[in-house]
């Protein structure tokens, strides 16, 4: 019985990481094939059990988007689709958050990539946004620091 679990456990980890390869590659494809033909921006929303989200915008420039790819899902099955709902937006003006047309990992992965191109243009490093582990902690952290109920 001990085998039998082992090698499952085995089997399913070596198609985890297979899978995972293959996502990686086609992430690495679409992203240089865009990059070679201009400035890319880059958003992301990490899930940790629900969906997460990745967006690439191919940019002209005066920062309007000629091309949109996304990869949205939670397994290692996803891969990047042609996401052309903001083609000749201009992507610093972008109101995802209020687009009730995607799910919420799009809309945070679309909004993700307009304040990265935002930050970029102000001369600064764009920062990861915090991913699923370090959110829990965030939010564990900010159940503790309640404010205490004032006494009479």
């Amino acid at each position: 019985m001990f085998w039998t679990v082992l090698i499952a456990f085995a089997v399913v980890y070596l198609t985890q990481t297979f899978l995972a390869l293959r996502q990686s590659k086609n992430f690495a494809a679409t992203f240089t094939s865009l990059r070679r033909r201009g400035r890319v921006a880059l958003g992301k929303k990490q899930g940790l059990l629900s969906a997460g989200a990745l967006v690439l915008f191919l940019l002209d420039d005066d920062g309007r988007i000629v091309e949109g790819h996304k990869l949205s899902g939670v397994t290692v099955l996803s891969r990047f689709r042609v996401f052309d709902a903001f083609d000749g937006c201009e992507l610093a003006e972008l109101t995802p958050e209020t687009d009730r047309r995607f799910n919420r990992p799009v809309r945070a992965a679309v909004a993700n990539a307009r304040d990265n191109y935002r930050t970029v243009l102000a001369g600064k490093k764009p920062l990861d946004p915090p991913g699923p582990l370090a959110q829990i902690s965030l939010a564990a952290g900010r159940l503790v620091r309640r404010r205490p109920v004032a006494t009479a």
